[in-house]
């Protein structure tokens, strides 16, 4: 009997162990790469290199693809969506283990022991001692609750399509910020050209002018004059080499790179003067923006899971119908001193059935929750209404500013052409001696003018082409969505 006991203990111990393990192996620990090791310290000399740094290895021209892609795997924001969007599915699964029944194990060991005495004429003296094992398991099933778990699983499914949709709005707006920090990276480059070559004509002249002003052909004011112009281009160039270091800094921020820069190594291509003014029907980006914009499907994505948990308050109006079972077992052993004896006792118990509750009245909570669910759908309704306008909006603003960036670049274009081949002119016929320095000075400055325009409309123009293919979600790299 006493075997039996223990054997039947011993197995007890062994489903509850074999539980816990199964619960330990399908859990396990949410594992994932971790943020950038030197955002941990709390000064910047306490940096660390760690495997972000290790992206641009080897990386000599940093071209805008690159760019874009490295700041998929690093920036922080995109990683941390990623994130929410795992969090959203966790629900959704918690959703659909409402299905499962619940199973619950007890377990409880302990024991007791007793002294009696009695003084009298016929003294009693009396030790008892025991112990006992109790164990069970308990379960329920929900069967029926007026369908609200299955409007649960479906709102937490579209909840879980709506956080995806968010990640993806996020990466392109990523992708255009990303964009617009490397063009104006490109900008600072060729306005620090400009300002050397303005630099360089102007210290060739003021050589010139020295020469001349020696052999007393010409007066000394000439030769401040190209002094001062000299100072001027130089101040140019600083402001442009200040100018691409913060351009550097947003963009190694968005890739994620702790140090706030790159290495010295990493350099970047220059902008072409190529100008692109073919387009389609503001029909056509109009209709891909409303198919494409990720932000819009969040939105439809948010009405969805209003509409499901509208149809999950209606739930509580319905019986809620659940199945029950328990199984219990207990063994106690106990031992007497007067007389010497041993009792043993043992019981399983099992008991089972369907249970039914219906809620007739609560104070019309359940009556003011269906209400609030219908505000929030007509909530989420307008909340869509309100994106599609930001929507045509920022697609019709995007375009238009193309169209007009691409007109003014083909014209700052022909402009300089016509400008450098004047101021070669009037160069020649200062060095002649027909025209007077002021004249050379105006002409210089226009030189500079138009190519720092020409630049400005380049720039302007790729950043025009980015937003117009941001506003559609088109045209964006091809890379995996995932966080490696």
């Amino acid at each position: 009997m006493e075997k039996n006991r223990l054997k039947k203990n011993k197995g007890f111990l062994t489903i509850l162990f074999s539980a816990f393990a199964v619960i330990l192996l399908l859990g396990g620990c949410y594992s994932y790469p971790p943020a950038q090791v030197a955002t941990e310290a709390n000064t910047f000399s306490q940096k660390k290199k760690d495997r972000y740094a290790k992206l641009l290895v080897g990386v000599k021209v940093l071209t805008l693809v690159h760019a874009q892609k490295i700041a998929v795997k690093n920036n922080p924001s995109y990683a941390s969506a990623y994130h929410a969007v795992n969090a959203a599915k966790m629900r959704y699964y918690q959703a659909i283990g409402a299905y499962s029944p619940t199973v619950n194990a007890t377990f409880s060991a302990g024991g007791s022991t007793s002294d009696f005495n009695q003084k009298s004429s016929s003294s009693v003296a009396t030790d008892n001692s025991s112990a006992y094992v109790k164990g069970g398991l308990s379960g329920t099933w929900l069967l029926f609750n007026g369908l609200a778990r299955t409007m649960n699983v479906l709102a937490q499914r579209h909840s879980y399509k709506a956080e995806k949709a968010a990640q993806e709005d996020i990466r392109r707006l990523l992708m255009q910020g990303v964009a617009f920090a490397f063009y104006d990276i490109l900008l600072a480059i060729e306005r620090q050209r400009i300002a050397k070559s303005n630099m360089e004509f102007q210290l060739s002249n003021l050589r010139d002018t020295q020469l001349k002003f020696d052999a007393g052909a010409v007066p000394l004011s000439e030769v401040l004059n190209f002094k001062v112009e000299t100072n001027v281009a130089t101040v140019s160039q600083v402001q442009a080499e200040y100018e691409y270091e913060i351009a550097v800094y947003a963009l190694a921020r968005l890739m994620g790179y702790p140090d706030g820069n790159f290495p010295e190594i990493v350099k970047f291509p220059t902008i072409s003067s190529a100008t692109d003014d073919r387009l389609t029907s503001i029909d056509v980006y109009l209709d891909t923006a409303l198919n494409n914009r990720p932000d819009l499907l969040k939105f439809r994505e948010l009405l969805k899971t209003s509409k499901y948990t509208m149809y999950q308050s209606y739930g509580p109006f319905m019986p809620t119908v659940t199945a029950f079972g328990t199984m219990d077992y207990s063994s106690r052993r106990t031992k007497y001193s007067s007389p010497s004896s041993v009792g043993k006792f043992a019981s399983g118990v099992f008991d089972g059935g369907v249970q039914a509750e219906w809620l007739i009245f609560n104070g019309l909570s359940r009556f003011n929750r269906v209400r609030e669910t219908e505000a929030l759908v007509a909530q989420a309704k307008f909340n869509i209404a309100n994106n599609w306008l930001q929507v045509i909006e920022e697609v019709r603003g995007a375009y238009i500013n193309y169209v007009m960036r691409t007109k003014q670049a083909i014209i700052y274009k022909r402009t300089l052409g016509l400008v450098t081949k004047q101021r070669d002119l009037v160069e020649e016929e200062y060095q002649a001696g027909n025209t007077e320095l002021a004249r050379l000075f105006q002409a210089q400055n226009v030189l500079v003018e138009s190519e720092v325009n020409l630049v400005r409309a380049l720039v302007a123009l790729r950043k025009a082409k980015v937003s117009l293919n941001a506003s559609t979600n088109t045209n964006t790299i091809g890379v995996d969505l995932t966080v490696n």
